[in-house]
């Protein structure tokens, strides 16, 4: 049975679920690899946002945001041995409406809202009116501890099959 958020995706193709739904965290957090805290910049004091940052979903603040983590921003989403990445989605308005992670095999995986995470081929398959598009791209050095995370975990369902959660 379809996901009710696959019509949100006409790109989305050959995703895998990799976790059940959960509000503990969002896609901004995710991105960067955590998963016990949202991160909003609003309102103030109910989510993280980075000390220092000014809070605002522009592009700028989310940058800045990643920077705190040891991002810096790069020319694309191509996989490069030892580097992790992230993309940065903006809406029609260009403000920030998503963001998503590169695997070390170079697969990408989202949290969708308050539901689950997936693994898709690329950031584009996200590209829609409710998320945006793929527009800024940052990068750091990949940390094996997260890599090892990854790849214990086996894929609990796919376009073709669904996880019981």
């Amino acid at each position: 049975m379809p996901k009710a958020w696959e019509a949100l995706f006409p790109n989305l193709v050959n995703w895998t679920e990799t976790s059940c739904a959960t509000r503990n965290y969002n896609c901004f957090a995710f991105a960067v690899g955590e998963e016990t805290r949202r991160w909003e910049p609003f309102p103030p004091g109910v989510y993280y946002w980075p000390d220092n940052v000014r809070r605002g979903y522009d592009l700028d603040s989310f940058i800045s945001a990643y920077e705190t983590e040891g991002f810096r921003p790069c020319a694309d989403g191509s996989l490069i041995q030892g580097r992790e990445k992230i993309a940065i989605y903006l809406n029609k308005f260009g403000y920030v409406e998503h963001a998503a992670r590169q695997e070390a095999n170079g697969l990408w995986k989202s949290k969708l809202g308050d539901e689950e995470d997936i693994e898709h081929q690329t950031p584009e398959c996200l590209s829609s009116d409710s998320y945006g598009h793929p527009r800024h791209f940052m990068e750091r050095a990949r940390n094996a501890k997260h890599d090892e995370k990854t790849d214990d975990a086996k894929p609990a369902a796919s376009s073709d099959s669904q996880q019981d959660c």
